[in-house]
Formats: C-alpha cells, sequence, structure tokens
C-alpha cells in the first residue's frame, strides 16, 4: 500500500498509551501527559509554573537562585503527581537555558537528586529538531521555515517533503533578549547579526512561516479576540504577510500598562511581547513568507513524534482523530467508513482534500446520536468545529462541522453556524451542504446497518440525482428515503429519481 493511501485506509487502527513529558523551559517548567490515539495524543494534564529560568542567563550567564527554586519546587510537584498517576513513560527534557548555563549541571544533579527524574539536556540541534518535528506531527505537509520562540533561544528549522532540513539555534530568546537593556536600534542589530549563522534562511523566502512558542501564540490569540474570528483555537491559524505586519506594528506601539488591559495577552507575557515582536518583525524580514501559520504542536509533540514508528508517523491525525472519536461518541464507528466508499466518487469533489474532508465529515456522522433531536445538529457541529483535532485548518474543520450539522439539520441555518460560515466561501459552504445531505440520505437509507449501503448505488449526473437500489431491497425505499432524495437533488438543481434493479446491482 502507498503511504498516500494509508492516510485515506479505513482499516488502519489506532492504540492508546500515556506519556508525561516535562519540559524544563527557559521562561515556564511545565508537564504535560498525553493519552489517547498513538498518532494524535491529546493532553489530559498540562500545567506550568512561569520560572524564569533564563532571566538572568543574558547578563550573569548562570540560572537565577529564586528561578531554580521555583523550578524544583514545581518539579518535586510534577514528579509525585506522575507516580500517584502510575505513568511509567516519561521523558524530561531541559533547553537553552539549562544547557548554556554555568550551573546547568549542577541544577541538573539537583534535579535528579530531589525528583528523581532523568533530565535529558537538549542539544541546541535536538531541540529544533523535535520543534520542526512538532510542526510536522500537527501539519503534515507544512513548507518552509518552522520558528520555536522560547524565553532562552530561537530555534530555525526547514521543513518540507514531511522532512526536516536545515536548522539552526540562536541565543535570541525573548526572556533573555527582554532583561539585557538594550535600546531598540542596539536589539534590532543584535537579532540579524544572529541570523547570519542561518545563511539559509535567504533561500526560503515566499514559502510559509510555522510559528512556535508561547510569546508568538499570545499574537494569534490576541488578533483572533480582536477580529471577533469565529473560532479561538490557535492551531493552524494563519495570518498573511500583510496582516502579520499590521499585527506586530500595533503591538509594538503599544505600552506595557496597555498590554496588561489587552484582550489576549496575559500578564505575565506583557514584559515579554515587544522583543517577541521585534524578533518576529526582522525574521519577517529576512524569509518574507506567504503566511505565517501558528503551530499548537512544538517540542513537546515532536519529542514523542520522533519515537513513533515511521508507518504511524505517516498516519493522517486528521482521520486517526475522527476514528477515535467515532469509537468513543458514535453508534456505528465503522459504518463511516462505508458511507464514504458511497459517497466518494459521486460527489463533485474529486481533489484529494475535498476528498479527505468527506471522509472525515463521513467518519464523524453519527456522533451526536445521544442528544436531544433537537439539539442534535448544534450539538454535532459545536463538537467538531472546537474538537482539538491536527492536520486541518479553521476553514477545514469549518466544511466538516458543517457537513455533520445538514446531515442532522437538513441545511446550514441556525445561530450555531452563523458566524462558522464567515470562513468559506458560497461554493465551500454549499459543497458542505450536498456533503451533508447525502450523508442524511446515506443514514436514512441504511440505519446505521452495515452491508446496504454497498449494495446500492447513488449517481449525480448533470440533471439527474439517481438511486439505484436492488429489488431485494426495495422495502427500503419509503417516505423519508424519498424526501432526503429529493433534498440533495434540490441543492444541486437537479431531479430526483429512484431505479430498482432487478437482481445485484453490476
Amino acid at each position: 500500500m502507498e503511504d498516500r493511501d494509508r492516510e485515506l485506509d479505513p482499516a488502519v487502527k489506532v492504540s492508546d498509551r500515556s506519556t508525561a513529558v516535562i519540559d524544563i523551559g527557559s521562561n515556564s517548567v511545565r508537564l504535560v501527559v498525553f493519552d489517547g490515539p498513538q498518532r494524535v495524543p491529546l493532553p489530559k494534564f498540562n500545567e506550568k509554573v512561569m520560572c524564569g529560568l533564563g532571566q538572568e542567563l543574558g547578563t550573569t550567564g548562570r540560572l537565577g537562585e529564586k528561578a531554580m527554586t521555583e523550578a524544583l519546587a514545581a518539579l518535586r510537584r510534577y514528579a509525585a503527581l506522575v507516580h500517584h498517576m502510575g505513568i511509567e513513560r516519561v521523558m524530561v527534557a531541559a533547553t537553552a537555558a539549562v544547557r548554556e548555563a554555568e550551573n546547568g549541571s549542577e541544577f541538573v544533579s539537583e534535579i535528579e537528586q530531589q525528583c528523581d527524574l532523568n533530565v535529558q539536556v537538549l542539544s541546541g540541534r535536538q531541540e529544533a529538531r523535535y520543534s520542526g518535528l512538532g510542526v510536522l506531527s500537527g501539519i503534515p505537509h507544512a513548507d518552509g521555515v518552522a520558528g520555536d520562540l522560547g524565553g532562552g533561544s530561537l530555534e530555525l528549522v526547514e521543513i518540507s517533503d514531511f522532512r526536516i532540513h536545515e536548522t539552526a539555534t540562536l541565543p535570541l530568546g525573548a526572556l533573555r533578549l527582554s532583561h539585557m537593556g538594550m535600546t531598540e536600534a542596539k536589539l534590532r542589530k543584535t537579532i540579524n547579526k544572529k541570523f547570519e549563522k542561518a545563511s539559509w534562511l535567504e533561500k526560503l523566502t515566499a514559502r510559509n512561516f510555522y510559528a512556535v512558542g508561547g510569546a508568538w501564540r499570545v499574537l494569534a490569540r490576541y488578533h483572533i479576540i480582536k477580529t471577533n474570528h469565529p473560532l479561538t483555537i490557535i492551531h493552524n491559524y494563519r495570518l498573511t504577510a500583510d496582516q502579520i505586519s499590521v499585527l506586530i506594528d500595533e503591538i509594538l506601539a503599544m505600552s506595557i500598562e496597555d498590554m496588561y488591559n489587552a484582550n489576549g495577552i496575559p500578564k505575565s507575557r506583557a514584559n515579554t511581547m515587544h522583543t517577541a515582536a521585534i524578533i518576529l518583525q526582522e525574521l519577517m524580514a529576512k524569509v518574507t513568507p506567504k503566511n505565517v501559520v501558528f503551530s499548537g504542536n512544538g517540542l513537546r509533540e515532536g519529542m514523542l513524534f520522533s519515537e513513533l514508528k515511521k508507518s504511524v508517523r505517516k498516519r493522517d491525525p486528521l482521520l486517526d482523530a475522527c476514528r477515535d472519536m467515532a469509537a468513543s461518541e458514535g453508534r456505528f464507528p465503522e459504518h463511516g467508513e462505508e458511507i464514504y466508499e458511497w459517497l466518494k466518487d459521486v460527489l463533485q469533489m474529486s481533489d484529494r482534500k475535498s476528498k479527505r474532508l468527506i471522509m472525515a465529515a463521513a467518519t464523524l456522522s453519527d456522533i451526536a446520536w445521544w442528544a436531544n433531536s433537537d439539539y442534535r445538529a448544534a450539538q454535532a457541529f459545536r463538537r467538531i468545529f472546537r474538537a482539538p483535532f491536527s492536520g486541518i485548518g479553521h476553514r477545514g474543520r469549518a466544511v466538516v462541522a458543517l457537513s455533520v450539522y445538514a446531515r442532522y439539520k437538513g441545511d446550514l441555518s441556525g445561530p450555531a453556524t452563523m458566524d462558522c460560515l464567515r470562513l468559506l466561501t458560497e461554493e465551500e459552504a454549499k459543497n458542505a451542504l450536498i456533503t451533508g445531505l447525502a450523508m442524511r440520505l446515506s443514514h436514512t437509507l441504511s440505519g446505521g446497518t452495515i452491508g446496504i449501503l454497498a449494495q446500492t448505488r447513488l449517481e449525480i449526473s448533470t440533471s439527474t440525482v439517481t438511486l439505484k437500489i436492488p429489488s431485494s431491497l426495495a422495502a427500503l425505499v419509503g417516505h423519508h428515503v424519498r424526501k432526503q432524495l429529493d433534498s440533495l437533488a434540490g441543492s444541486l438543481g437537479s431531479d430526483a429519481k429512484i431505479e430498482v434493479i432487478p437482481g445485484k446491482l453490476s
């Protein structure tokens, strides 16, 4: 089986495994416990403490005593939590601040003694690689440059064709630079001087830039709130080069007090936002990207991803997540695969991207069966639109969510969908409706029973939507089936027709 076919192969199964990742960063110390499908693990516990280990690195070259005390307290708690949770697989990584500090090795020894944790101090190359793998885990077709801005360093990675290429780690952390007391002019000069170590950046213009790291995610959050974007999920949020330029200028024009009062900017980030914005601005001037895409996945996800078998890595993260959701929330999870096979070649959306979204929608088309019938459409829509999916952008989410909404409601109207429709073109919304009505017909015809759809055929021509059914199944064609077929045909401006075929369909 070819790799590209594995993504749509319904026979590929998922497995569960719990892993704890402790990230000893330059700004924060964090514990994330991942669970769920191996290809798309979900955080079931996530806690961080802002310790500022790298705050004094640029001036003293050392980790501050207060920061180490706070970090050790957090790490003792994390070690105890992991123990009581019964998690055996624990990954502990320390990044730039610990790696570069004069007293970094002493701090690691103290952690291992007090917390009984095995700490891996990542090299700059490792840190960059894991960050890049994290981006690829959530955006498999990423093409361009990924940048992970931490408190102590900036990792830059060239990614394309599902691979890591060039990497660089630079001492340009937002926390480190913010506490060095430089003028803006000197800061910009320092940044560009360090960029010389990543000369390969100049060859990667006019592609995408993938922004990773807490400070840059704050930029996305602020923009989402300010523009009243209908979805607050940061992962795969996309801005054009012009939009990011305007956003950076706005942040740089704000005072610290303005940031304290701004929606979407945590007070703990206010003092480093100017520096983070300047680093991004200088980087944008260097790589002149088409778009800036914000990634919710980074180093921690990359560490997990690096340990997967190649065959697992190449699985589609969206479809794995949909199958997992259907298995836990649907009545007939395997029915989605049959619906997809029934629809994939007849809907007028033959490109691979559209077929993938149809597969996702078909897989999720029964997840709201448990809700009151008056609320099933809205419940399904919200569940899908806000789900922690990877491998899909905001517009793709809208298409899948609206398709399943239409499967339950029969149209796209209602307060739940109004904001979402702003994300799509008229044609995209119509395709979502058509997909939903076709799924509605498939569920009505089959009643969720496996094997019925495979014996029938739906055909769509320029003027007619035809349901062909063998005479042995003719009794299934009742009022509701005719009604759903009429609705589907009406959405296409076509006539509806039912043909009962003697024997089996050829």
